[in-house]
This record gives structure tokens, C-alpha cells and sequence, in this order.
């Protein structure tokens, strides 16, 4: 009856305001400086030097969303629930150590790392790297997706063009990729890994490819307007994909403050909140809140419900 779909609004309001609630923001320690070598890898360090100076002197001052404290913990997908983990989850004493990089002919780059979940063909986690370089000549088994926390790098292709990123850049590493990495200040990212059975990229060599945060600025979205199935206030969506190639998809996704169901979703999605708060419960009630700097995956199948309490902004990645 419409009185009980009333009641059971109101009651899916209340928790939603029972779990919001405040956080801290993601905490960096400091790392070994690059160190110097001989031979080629001065060669290469002095070549590295050069252009990352010129990048690092071209950038801009840019402010990204402060990410608001969470929860330690983390929720398992399956079925009919959703992973989810808080920025705390990432911290980078909370990621394992996995030692220095064996290959590596610039500096002594050493990194961390700590996976989330694994859904399907898709996993989630998050890397650190402290600075230094080394070549990557075997092609990429899997397609990679992250979004940049901290640090500035540089991936350059096989044949020689340099893509530079840093702090709210998204990084697609597509399956065939190979080239070499360069870490001019240590990076943290949050990654999704796509384990499909092609290569889907047909360009020769196979490019990383970038996109810089504004890019997923209101006025590059496409508004889609007000959800259909919207059950409370008027939640208007806008979207952007920058990345469609074979089964994978990346973009960005915006959503207003309202409410609406999804039921028995046909893809996954992985996603990063980039902005906003907002609530996801699963069909057994169970709910998290969610802010900035949290990561999520809905499993394909998934049904449930979004409570958009503050605008979201949402980087995502859905594989077929």
C-alpha cells in the first residue's frame, strides 16, 4: 500500500541519517629520496630529471575534494551485497610491503600495496610507490584503472611518448600494454584490474591513456536529468565515459540528493567516490554510508537502494 511504501521510505531515511557521520582524511608518510646511479641509469635519471623538472614547474594549483574521515572497516561482495571500503582502509600503514622492484635501473623504487576484493574478473585495491624507474617490456595480461592520490609519474610508451600524471588523474593501462614507468614523487593510487581474455586495443603500440580531473568538471558531462525512478526528491544524473573499449568502461557519474532503487544489476561496477555523501543498503537491510575517498563494487546481479544525502561525484568502471 502506498502507506507502507510511506513508512518504509521514512524508515530507509532514518538510517541513512543514523549513519552519517565524520572521518579522517588520508595520511602520507615520508619516503627515501631518489637515490643516484652510474651508467645508463644516470643516463636515464639526468633524462628523467630534465623533463619531470619542466612538468613538475608547469603544473598548476589544484585542490582536490578533502576526503572526510570513516569507519575502519571493510564490507565482502557476494550475490546480493556490495564491497565497500573507507579511505582508512588504504592508509599506507595499513598496505603490505613487497620490497624493492628487481628490475628497476633509476633510484631504488620499493612499494606497497593491500587488495580489497576480487568480483568476478574484477579486483580492487591500492599501490604505493616510492621514486625511482624501470622498464615494463612484457605486455600487460589485464587492463588497469586508477585514480591517483598522491605522487606525480610518468608511463611512457614503447615507442617513446611520455604520459605524465599526478594527483586526480585517472590512468587507464589497457591489456597489451608495455612501455617503462618513471616515479618523479611517490605515488598512491587506488586500482581496479580487469582480467578479460583479449586484447581489445588496436592501435600500435598500445597507449596508456590519461585523464586530468577537470576533465570531469560539470560542463563536460552529459546531464541526463532527473531519475525515472526516483522515490524521493529529484535526483538529476550526468556522465561521462572516457574510456569504452572491448568489455571494459571507465567514466565519471554525478548524482543530486534523492533517492532511487536499482534491481538485479546486469554489469559489475567498481567505483571510487570522488565527492559527496550517500547511502547503499542491500535488499537484507544492511547499509553503509558513504564519502569521499571510499571505494565500492556492486556485483552484477546486485539490488538495492541509494540515499544521496550531498551531491556525489563517482569515477567508475563497469565490465560486461
Amino acid at each position: 500500500s502506498s502507506q507502507a511504501d510511506d513508512s518504509i521510505s521514512k524508515m530507509r531515511l532514518v538510517c541513512a541519517v543514523a549513519v552519517l557521520g565524520w572521518s579522517a582524511g588520508l595520511q602520507f608518510p615520508s619516503v627515501p629520496a631518489l637515490a643516484r646511479h652510474g651508467g645508463r641509469a644516470a643516463a636515464l635519471r639526468s633524462s628523467l630529471s630534465s623533463s619531470s623538472e619542466h612538468y613538475l614547474s608547469s603544473l598548476p594549483t589544484i585542490t582536490l575534494p578533502e576526503t572526510l574521515p570513516a569507519v575502519e572497516s571493510v564490507e565482502t561482495a557476494d550475490e546480493t551485497r556490495f564491497a565497500h571500503a573507507p579511505a582508512s582502509y588504504f592508509t599506507l600503514d595499513k598496505l603490505m610491503p613487497k620490497g624493492p622492484r628487481k628490475n628497476a635501473d633509476v633510484g631504488e623504487p620499493h612499494d606497497a600495496t593491500r587488495p580489497l576484493a576480487t568480483v568476478g574478473a574484477i579486483s580492487a585495491g591500492s599501490w604505493w610507490c616510492a621514486q625511482g624507474g624501470w622498464p615494463s617490456p612484457t605486455p600487460r595480461a589485464t587492463t588497469e584503472v586508477f585514480f591517483v592520490f598522491a605522487g606525480h609519474g610518468c608511463l611512457t610508451d614503447l615507442d617513446g611518448t611520455s604520459h605524465y600524471f599526478g594527483p586526480g588523474d585517472t590512468v587507464v593501462l589497457p591489456k597489451g600494454w608495455s612501455g617503462r614507468w618513471d616515479i618523479m614523487q611517490p605515488i598512491h593510487k587506488v586500482w581496479f584490474v580487469h582480467d578479460h581474455p583479449n586484447v581489445e586495443e588496436t592501435a600500435s603500440p598500445i597507449r596508456a591513456v590519461i585523464t586530468h580531473y577537470g576533465a570531469f568538471a560539470p560542463h563536460h558531462l552529459a546531464q541526463q536529468g532527473v531519475r525515472p525512478d526516483a522515490i524521493h526528491g529529484a535526483p538529476r544524473t550526468a556522465s561521462r565515459t572516457i574510456y569504452d573499449v572491448g568489455p571494459t568502461e571507465v567514466g565519471c557519474w554525478t548524482c543530486s540528493a534523492g533517492s532511487f532503487p536499482v534491481v538485479d544489476r546486469s554489469t559489475t561496477e567498481c567505483f571510487h567516490v570522488l565527492e559527496g555523501v550517500f547511502v547503499l543498503s542491500n535488499t537484507d537491510g544492511s547499509a553503509r554510508r558513504c564519502v569521499a575517498g571510499d571505494t565500492v563494487i556492486l556485483p552484477r546481479g546486485w539490488t538495492g537502494h541509494w540515499d544521496v544525502i550531498e551531491p556525489v561525484r563517482k569515477l567508475w568502471v563497469v565490465i560486461d
